[in-house]
C-alpha cells in the first residue's frame, strides 16, 4: 500500500486499485480523513463503487498503516 496525497485529499494505492480520500491536513501533521469521501474504486477498467465492507476494510489499512510522524484520523 502506497500513500500520497496533497493538503485536501491522499490517495491510497492497493496495487490493482486505488481510492481517494477527501480531507484536511493540518501542521501537527495530522491529516483529518473524510468517510463519507470514500466513495469509489479508482481502477484500470473504471471507477467502481465501494461497498460498507470494503470502506471499513480501507479504513483498518490506512490506521495499520499508519506512521507515528504522520497521522491519519478518520472523522465522520
Amino acid at each position: 500500500m502506497k500513500i500520497t496525497g496533497t493538503r485536501s485529499y491522499i490517495d491510497v494505492d492497493f496495487g490493482d486499485k486505488s481510492v481517494r480520500i477527501d480531507g484536511e491536513l493540518t501542521t501537527v501533521p495530522s491529516f483529518y480523513a473524510s468517510i463519507d469521501s470514500i466513495k469509489y474504486w479508482k481502477t484500470s477498467n473504471g471507477m467502481i463503487l465501494i461497498d460498507n465492507e470494503e470502506r471499513d476494510w480501507i479504513i483498518a489499512e490506512v490506521r495499520n498503516h499508519n506512521n507515528p510522524q504522520f497521522e491519519i484520523i478518520f472523522e465522520d
